[in-house]
């Protein structure tokens, strides 16, 4: 295993961690309470797009799992490439979310796990693009 490889398992431990962290973030951050005040349709459009980002991000850690060597031999148009483009893409952006839009005040209340994320989410840009460009 080179040093790529390992770069990329670690990547999946990242996705896992974050992945974990949709299952303790309820609770910390208070969402029945907070869910619970809206209508009975956005509740629920609210609990589904938790539930697929939850699956994708499991999704994202297989794939570094067991398709790591095709992440790391991708050729430019196929779809181990698309796949690190659309990570390149999906995490830069997430950077620019947790940067720009998040309030403020809850990441000065919680700056442990907002370092943490950030650091995470960058990792995973950097990665992910090196893989795309590379």
């Amino acid at each position: 295993m080179n040093f790529l490889n390992f770069l990329i398992y670690w990547a999946g431990f990242v996705l896992l961690m974050i992945f974990l962290a949709n299952f303790i973030a309820p609770k910390k951050l208070n969402y029945a309470e907070n869910i619970n005040r809206m209508e009975n349709f956005h509740r629920q459009v609210f609990c589904v797009h938790c539930g697929y980002t939850a699956l994708t991000l499991l999704a994202m850690a297989l794939v570094c799992g067991f398709y790591n060597d095709e992440l790391v031999t991708a050729e430019k148009g196929s779809l181990a490439w698309a796949g690190c483009l659309f990570m390149a893409i999906f995490w830069g952006t997430r950077v620019v979310v947790q940067i720009v839009y998040y309030d403020k005040a809850m990441k000065k209340r919680y700056p442990v796990f907002n370092i943490m994320f950030f650091i995470a989410f960058a990792y995973l840009a950097v990665i992910f693009t090196f893989l795309t460009i590379n």
